[in-house]
């Protein structure tokens, strides 16, 4: 008889006992040992996920995306902060598919300050790991995303879904819950709503009688937090610093990860070119927290506090878009019916504040707008409804845009920075201006008469202006050290009275119109509608940045704000020099309130306090 001469397969050795011939195996047998195979690769995997991830998922990752997933796998509460592009709602994926594969029946709850930012995570991220790895599509039963419900189900009973994180969120029970951008969902909606979801899973041989008492085999739930850095005066600063005490004390159910934007260029997802170029397009606040990782908080220098800012105004202002005007104007709305307006009551006032720039990639040009409301106790309430910034425009281009949003917003007064090409631009704005485009034309601005505005200052502007008909309505500021210094102390001062409000930031904002049902923000089709809607949000954030990062300095023994190195102020000028021409308005109201009989200003401070 001839030998065995084909090798077996790797791995393998035939089935052989001392002094018994070769057997074939009973179904029985078979059947018993493909499930202790199981039982050791599921206990190999649960241990490992890493592993699983890589091995059955067929997912490649990165080092530090397996420790993140194997320190997730042994915590009960866990804390990831990292940097922008590091992947963070990818990997976030990845886990809750593999946990929802290796433990039947668990239900994995994503929440956020707004359930599109949670839905991503599912329409997105899932979706593309779904599609991309046949494994992962083998397990999963269903994906559904659409404007109601956003769900991943699996064959074995697990789901990842998506809970409103609010109090349509009550109800829901989850075994693994996810605060995705936790920074931005406020502690009470958390510690009320979210934090209640979770619930140990319950497997079927849980109950076992042999088993049921055993608390050992219960299964934890587990927390899981990401989120980017942010202002250490927000409420999710304190939750972590407790996190880490927590983990300090030596706490084993606690694990966490912080990762800057070193990890993103050290494998290639971002170039260090491109890294570079970010830098230079935020502001050094926003950096240091989204791609630096490091929380923010006003230095002991700093003139202004973040509390001073009040960010309440959801309803913002925004400027008809050539689109809009095309199709809405008519001899009711000259310069269009614009959606987005803001019906002006019979007693507000509107102002526009310009700070001018004019050298592409120098500094840029700010518009800002304000509504104010009477409070004749205190001041006018000052409302921030608008800003916007533009860089590198020629003079009449300049001239051009303000003069659509002064017009659009129906506004009553300006404020213009007449140093460097301020007074360039106030030349144009006493000109009548034609709208080529639009085919309207805008009438003539001049300097304001006015016991505010110097006589000397007042006469050389009304001889610049050479139109014959104009509406005087522009607030000129040639400012110098000492009149920079008094609007510093009248912003800070009609901040501290809470006179001055702010829009809410860009996430809030788009929750805010999702929930309202705008139409506009649901547009997947149109790309530019979502950075029209929202980017005065962001710009008032870049705003606050350049506040707080201005310190104060004595210099020849005067008072002065100063700016940090490669950051800017001039969206701090328009809407200081906008808060001071207020100020003076302020003087003129009360001093209208201090004519009013005894009687009726008695009740007037008794209804105030």
């Amino acid at each position: 008889m001839m030998s065995q001469k084909t090798p077996y397969l790797k791995g393998m050795k035939p089935y052989k006992k001392s002094g018994e011939p070769v057997k074939m195996l009973t179904g029985k047998e078979m059947s018993r040992q493909k499930k202790n195979r199981l039982k050791s690769w599921i206990t190999f995997y649960r241990f490992n996920m890493s592993f699983f991830v890589e091995h059955y998922m067929g997912i490649n990752l990165y080092p530090y995306q397996r420790f993140w997933i194997t320190l997730m796998s042994m915590s009960t509460e866990f804390v990831g902060i990292a940097s922008r592009a590091s992947a963070k709602s990818w990997l976030i994926g990845v886990y809750s598919i593999a946990r929802c594969i290796l433990y039947p029946g668990t239900v994995v709850a994503l929440a956020s300050s707004t359930k599109a930012q949670a839905d991503l995570i599912i329409s997105e991220k899932c979706k593309m790991l779904r599609d991309n790895h046949p494994m992962i599509a083998r397990e999963c039963k269903g994906l559904t995303t659409n404007q109601n419900k956003w769900e991943m189900t699996f064959h074995n009973g697990s789901k990842i879904n998506v809970v409103v994180s609010g109090e349509g969120g009550r109800g829901h029970r989850s075994h693994m819950t996810v605060l995705e951008e936790r920074r931005l969902i406020p502690t009470v909606i958390i510690d009320s709503i979210i934090r209640p979801f979770l619930v140990s899973r319950q497997p079927p041989y849980m109950n076992l009688p042999e088993y049921s008492s055993i608390e050992e085999l219960r299964e934890e739930p587990l927390e899981v937090i990401i989120t980017s850095a942010h202002y250490k005066s927000y409420e999710w600063y304190g939750e972590i610093k407790k996190f880490l005490k927590e983990m300090a004390n030596g706490d084993p159910d606690i694990k966490a990860i912080f990762l800057d934007y070193k990890i993103v260029t050290r494998h290639g997802i971002k170039t260090k070119k491109q890294m570079a170029k970010e830098k230079r397009d935020f502001d050094p606040i926003t950096f240091l927290m989204e791609y630096g990782n490091i929380p923010y908080g006003s230095s002991s220098l700093s003139y202004y506090r973040l509390g001073l800012f009040k960010r309440t105004i959801k309803r913002s202002w925004r400027p008809i878009t050539d689109e809009t005007f095309v199709t809405t104007k008519s001899p009711h709305f000259p310069y269009g019916k614009n959606p987005y307006d803001i019906e002006k009551h019979p007693d507000e006032s509107r102002i526009v504040s310009i700070d001018i720039a004019m050298r592409s990639g120098k500094d840029n040009t700010i518009v800002t707008c304000a509504r104010l409301l009477k409070n004749v106790t205190k001041g006018w309430e000052t409302n921030v409804v608008y800003m916007e910034s533009y860089n590198g425009k020629r003079t009449d281009d300049q001239t051009l845009k303000i003069k659509r949003i002064f017009e659009e917003f129906q506004a009553d007064i300006m404020v213009l920075d007449l140093m460097n090409a301020g007074i360039s631009i106030f030349d144009g704005l006493s000109a009548v201006t034609q709208d080529e485009e639009r085919g309207v034309e805008y009438p003539a601005y001049t300097v304001m008469n006015s016991e505010q505005v110097d006589n000397a200052l007042y006469d050389e502007l009304m001889e610049r202006t050479k139109a014959k008909d104009f509406i005087p309505c522009i607030y000129p500021i040639r400012a110098t050290a000492d009149l920079n210094a008094r609007i510093a102390v009248k912003f800070k001062e009609r901040m501290r009275n809470n006179l001055v409000k702010y829009l809410v930031d860009d996430n809030t904002e788009e929750d805010f119109l999702i929930q309202s049902g705008n139409k506009d923000i649901l547009d997947q089709k149109d790309s530019g509608i979502r950075a029209h809607l929202l980017q005065a949000h962001l710009q008032t954030t870049l705003f606050i940045n350049e506040c707080i990062s201005l310190e104060m300095a004595m210099t020849g023994g005067k008072f002065k704000l100063i700016k940090p190195e490669g950051s800017r102020k001039d969206r701090y000028t328009s809407v200081s020099y906008l808060n001071y021409y207020v100020s003076l308005m302020d003087i003129e109201l009360l001093k209208e309130r201090s004519n009013v009989g005894d009687e009726e200003a008695f009740l007037s401070v008794a209804r105030f306090f």
